[in-house]
């Protein structure tokens, strides 16, 4: 579950050294650029996110695309995705509103920087 307690990170830290180093990897493969010149800065996770960030999380590669001769445009998230997200993540009923539109501000933020 990803959250506040998760490690999830983008980085090479001692952990993903020793695991490429038994493997013979170059870890820098591994991570993207950003992480390779230090990565971004830590950021704290409030508690009543953690839900609609685990469903956007769940739903990273459930983009709405439209492309066309000038490239890609993307829409939004797939809502058939969410919905099955949210069901598989086990977001309670009566959260779902609440998760759904903060959801929607993590999704309009998203698609800004996708499409710049």
């Amino acid at each position: 579950m990803l959250g506040a307690e998760a490690s999830v990170h983008d980085e090479i830290d001692d952990d993903l050294r020793g695991q490429c180093a038994a493997l013979g990897i170059d870890p820098a493969e591994l991570v993207s650029d950003q992480a390779k010149a230090g990565g971004p800065p830590p950021f704290e996770l409030w508690a009543e996110h953690v839900d609609a960030f685990e469903v956007f999380h769940a739903c990273r590669r459930s983009w709405r695309v439209i492309t066309a001769g000038f490239g890609a445009v993307y829409q939004g998230l797939d809502l058939g995705a969410v919905d099955v997200a949210m069901r598989r993540l086990g977001i309670a009923r009566a959260r779902q509103r609440e998760v759904f539109q903060q959801l929607q501000v993590m999704e309009d933020e998203g698609a800004k920087i996708l499409n710049a």
